[in-house]
């Protein structure tokens, strides 16, 4: 093997890691909104709920697509004695990777986050939530009614 298969092999195996940590995103966010619909709240948060797992499974489709055109297919991934066992066909070799439960689930809460982040960069300020189109009407109209 090598120096610059190494490296594509590395790659594909992060690849890996993250299709795996958005198929568990996109799933666990629809379980967690199963768990909290039974609740009653005074607001309604199934549109973060469904927005989160939306972005997750588009993210983990693209990856798998992606991984399928460097020759690389998921064949099993189970829960065994606190890890996740993936096994997977690369380059016509069957592997497996061990990933921790617990690891996952910290980098599935921090894929979370960040999808949070995204979301409120464009509106950190509140008039930032009006497009912009709108702000220009809702500017002259205010300016019809001072004249």
């Amino acid at each position: 093997m090598t120096e610059r298969d190494g490296q594509a092999a590395e790659g594909e195996q992060e690849l890996l890691r993250l299709y795996i940590l958005f198929g568990l995103l996109f799933r666990t966010a629809m379980a967690d909104w199963g768990q909290v619909r039974q609740v009653p709240l005074k607001l309604s948060y199934h549109w973060f709920f469904e927005e989160l797992s939306r972005w997750a499974e588009r993210q983990h489709h693209r990856l798998r697509r992606h991984l399928r055109q460097r020759g690389c297919v998921l064949l099993s991934a189970r829960r065994e004695r606190g890890v996740y066992v993936v096994q997977y066909r690369q380059r016509g070799y069957v592997r497996e990777a061990v990933y921790s439960i617990e690891v996952l689930r910290a980098e599935c809460q921090e894929l979370a986050r960040l999808w949070i982040m995204r979301q409120q960069a464009p509106c950190q300020d509140p008039g930032a939530m009006v497009p912009e189109r709108h702000a220009r009407r809702i500017g002259r109209e205010e300016g019809e009614k001072a004249t």
